[in-house]
């Protein structure tokens, strides 16, 4: 088996914007070796889009839609594309070190953690395959896994989810580019695909064949633990920077201060 022992922690369900600055703390404290490396697995407990770092809301999101339904907008510290989560997603953070089990290099870290995802599809008797162009995991030729990857503070997270079950009406709604990270299709709908529809159910059970691919895949133990109090006062300290307008908008803003600072001089009059 193996030689190298993570910690994991399964948080169930938790606020989007919790979760946000949890996996930014633990990617903290891991990175400056105060912690294990760490599988972490959550929910959302209600309805978010995670926006990748680099992202405009106004490109990706119908902001006032979101506003009306009480769906939040969470800018992640990781990069890659935006994903509308519901509850009936497994989502997962995978945090090492760098120099670790992870590779340095960016694809080569992407193609080794998703193919714990790959393993627990085929474990679960679903199959998969990695698409490499969109860091993503399919089965039977749709998209099941979207993923993301960060690195900061010597620590390396590759972020995922696992669609169990899915409101492709309520994500068309919230979505202004619904297919943008699918193979050419008509309709998200059409693209992607859920455990449900193979008739998979438990959530417990894909979350026991998720463990386990990851421990494979990676070559690790995963021990249960539990957060330590630093992680949590960390955790606590950047959640009023997720919620602020001006880390949500802050692509917006900067596009809006440069076209302000490239405007042409007003005309005098004569």
């Amino acid at each position: 088996m193996s030689n190298e022992s993570w910690r994991f922690l399964d948080l169930d369900r938790i606020d989007g914007f919790c979760s946000a600055a949890l996996f930014e703390a633990i990617a903290r404290h891991a990175g400056a070796g105060s912690v294990p490396e760490t599988i972490l697995f959550w929910r959302v407990r209600s309805p978010v889009v995670y926006l990748g770092y680099h992202q405009c809301v106004e490109d990706e999101v119908n902001a006032d839609f979101c506003r009306q339904s009480n769906i939040g907008i969470v800018r992640r510290t990781l990069g890659g594309g935006c994903g509308f989560c519901d509850e009936n997603q497994i989502l997962y953070s995978v945090i090492g070190r760098e120099g670790g089990v992870i590779p340095r290099d960016i694809q080569a870290a992407y193609i080794k953690v998703l193919g714990g995802v790959v393993m627990a599809l085929e474990a679960l008797g679903s199959g998969g395959e990695i698409e490499p162009a969109r860091n993503a995991v399919y089965s039977r030729g749709r998209k099941i896994s979207g993923n993301a990857q960060g690195r900061f503070d010597g620590a390396v997270l590759i972020n995922g989810s696992m669609l169990v079950d899915f409101d492709f009406e309520l994500m068309d709604k919230v979505l202004k580019n619904p297919t943008k990270n699918l193979r050419p299709v008509q309709r998200a709908r059409d693209g992607m695909i859920t455990l449900k529809e193979t008739g998979i159910t438990d959530i417990e059970a894909v979350k026991k064949a998720l463990r386990q691919g990851f421990e494979e895949a990676l070559g690790i133990t995963l021990q249960n633990g539990i957060l330590t109090e630093g992680e949590v006062d960390t955790a606590n300290q950047l959640l009023g920077r997720y919620l602020g307008h001006d880390w949500i908008y802050r692509m917006d803003i900067k596009r809006a201060l440069r076209k302000r600072s490239f405007a042409p001089p007003p005309q005098q009059a004569e």
